[in-house]
């Protein structure tokens, strides 16, 4: 046949247009694990190097500088920067409907490099904050970024299923859990867009799941966690420890978006001196609880899981709840996703040690799913997340009823999760000058 008459052919027509059509994602994918694994190496070494100096009273003192620091970053360079960032991106979804002018800056280049070096100040000084909340919007900006550079004359993706592809892409990569990142775009990103998930989003978390794992190893971010045959006592035991720290962390959740919400509405010199106060609150936790009390808790969790049978230091739950919460409320650049999954360990491994059970190590992973999901009422993506990040199969029951045990009695305290109002939020603070355009 000639090749003339080839391209001219129906199916290969097709099959350029689709090939064009999901390239945008292919390339965003790329650009979005870079500069994730970029974002990683430089968090690590400024977190590590907080833990080398947890024990000097130096960090006494950084640890207010810093959280000024991350907040004034965010207040003079980007104010949408500041915060966790899953609530950015939940409210690009909702605005990318239709294209709202908010979304250049909500997703602009310079939220990116503040979110970037905000956060990473902020752990350096010893603050209690992850880069996993944080990831999501970077990734995001980079798809948003890339959407818009791309050539007016090939084939546009729509720009919801870019955000929810970008957001879904930085899970992935933050976490090295493909299908948690999928799982999490269909359960919390896309609630009033399901229509637009599609291959997009898998193809998006596979090429940046891919990326990362060849710059950073294929690694488990909790290690290999091995468990033999459980009793069926088990089963109660999940559903007591569940039920407790899902209030948790919900009571956690509502008490960050209450004071945050106060702060919001406070003029500049009152935000100072308020971020000065909980650097000084975080000074003094560190100083009462130790250094275990610096950094994301990746390190907590992985020593607890390796010795859960040590008995539990009853201090270590107050540091990383409290130090996490001192930080955020600081109103620093900064992320509650992986603080919570430590806080959640901690408190698994100290009320299965009090309850006189057995099986520890299980209630510590039961902790992790539960305080997540009291924050952020997403029980699938909790679950799927831990059992991706151990690799531990045999135990998908227990973290299920965890899941949907600590959802239920989350709502005791609040029915909307801490994310979905902080978007609401942004969203309501938008929707005005849509409506005039």
């Amino acid at each position: 046949m000639n090749p003339k008459h080839l391209l001219k052919n129906v199916h290969v027509q097709s099959a350029q247009y689709k090939i064009l059509l999901n390239l945008p994602f292919w390339i965003s994918a790329g650009l979005a694990a870079l500069v994730s694994v970029l974002y990683n190496v430089l968090f690590r070494m400024s977190e590590d190097w907080a833990r080398a100096h947890a024990t000097d009273s130096l960090l006494l003192l950084t640890a207010p500088l810093a959280l000024l620091g991350s907040f004034l970053i965010g207040h003079f360079f980007s104010k949408e920067a500041l915060g966790s960032g899953i609530p950015q991106v939940i409210a690009s979804v909702e605005l990318s409907a239709h294209d709202h002018p908010f979304l250049n800056k909500l997703l602009s280049i310079r939220m990116l490099i503040a979110k970037i070096f905000g956060s990473c100040l902020c752990v350096l000084g010893g603050g209690v904050s992850g880069r996993e909340g944080p990831t999501l919007q970077v990734s995001t900006a980079v798809f948003y970024q890339f959407s818009r550079l791309w050539p007016k004359s090939l084939p546009k993706p729509q720009l919801p299923a870019m955000i929810l592809a970008g957001g879904a892409a930085g899970l992935a990569s933050a976490f090295n859990t493909p299908l948690g990142g999928v799982v999490f775009a269909i359960e919390e990103l896309s609630k009033s867009h399901i229509s637009v998930v599609r291959t997009a989003v898998f193809q998006a978390v596979i090429i940046a799941g891919i990326l990362a794992q060849l710059f950073l190893g294929n690694y488990l971010y909790l290690g290999d966690s091995n468990f033999g045959s459980l009793p069926y006592s088990v089963l109660y035991q999940t559903v007591i420890i569940a039920g407790i720290v899902g209030i948790a962390g919900s009571l956690f959740a509502e008490s960050l978006f209450r004071i945050s919400t106060w702060r919001n509405k406070k003029n500049f010199s009152t935000k100072v001196l308020m971020t000065l106060l909980c650097g000084g609150l975080l000074s003094l936790t560190i100083w009462l609880c130790g250094p275990q009390t610096v950094g994301a808790g990746k390190h907590v969790m992985l020593e607890i899981l390796k010795n859960p049978m040590t008995p539990a230091d009853p201090l270590l739950p107050i540091a990383r709840i409290f130090g996490n919460f001192f930080t955020y409320i600081g109103g620093v650049i900064g992320g509650i996703f992986a603080p919570a999954l430590a806080s959640g360990a901690t408190l698994g491994q100290f009320l299965s040690q009090i309850f006189g059970f057995m099986n520890v190590k299980l209630m510590i992973m039961v902790g992790m799913v539960a305080f997540l999901t009291g924050i952020t009422r997403t029980p699938f993506t909790s679950f799927v997340l831990v059992l991706e990040m151990s690799d531990s199969h045999e135990i998908i029951l227990y973290l299920m009823l965890a899941s949907l045990v600590s959802n239920v009695t989350a709502r005791v305290v609040s029915s909307k999760s801490f994310y979905e109002q902080a978007a609401h939020q942004i969203v309501s603070a938008h929707q005005e000058p849509s409506s005039k355009e």
